[in-house]
């Protein structure tokens, strides 16, 4: 079966589209710090938005975190780029929803809402940025969460799977 073309307004996030796969690093203030290998996926069905996956695993191959969202292009930004929207949902009892600006290769995205079920940990607020560096994409993760303020979380560095392998 034929992949569908990229929606035209999907342009500005075309270089996220497609397998990566990386190590990474997090720390915060209320955990020990940790590493993990990251997978992620971004993809799309020819309509106005991007599918997202992402899961991690520990050193010892045992599976970590996951979550799941979308990303649509809502139009020009106001200072430049274009502005964007993604929704993220974790199975922890957090969802987010995120705004931001695509520029060239750099997207950065704030929440705008954080929702949380009974039973969910506290997160305030989330920031997340991700760029293409030297083939590489870099994603960098901070929360404002348990009481914390906005606190760098997490970085990983990422590179494209090869579908032919």
């Amino acid at each position: 079966m034929a992949r569908p073309e990229l929606n035209p307004s999907l342009a500005p996030l075309a270089f996220l589209v497609g397998d990566w796969a990386g190590e990474g690093e997090g720390d915060y203030p209320t955990i020990a710090a940790f590493t993990f290998a990251e997978q992620l996926s971004f993809a799309h069905t020819g309509r106005p938005f991007l599918t997202y996956v992402q899961h991690t695993q520990g050193p010892d191959g045992a599976p970590k975190h996951t979550e799941t969202g979308f990303l649509r292009v809502t139009g020009p930004a106001p200072d430049g780029g274009h502005a964007v929207e993604m929704t993220v949902a974790h199975p922890t009892g957090i969802t987010e929803v995120l705004a931001g600006v695509a520029v060239g290769d750099d997207l950065q995205l704030r929440s705008a809402a954080v929702a949380l079920t009974p039973t969910a940990k506290q997160v305030d607020s989330i920031e997340r940025r991700l760029r293409l560096h030297g083939g590489r994409l870099v994603v960098d993760t901070a929360m404002a969460a348990m009481g914390q303020p906005l606190t760098h979380h997490l970085h990983s560095e990422l590179y494209p799977v090869d579908d032919d392998a």
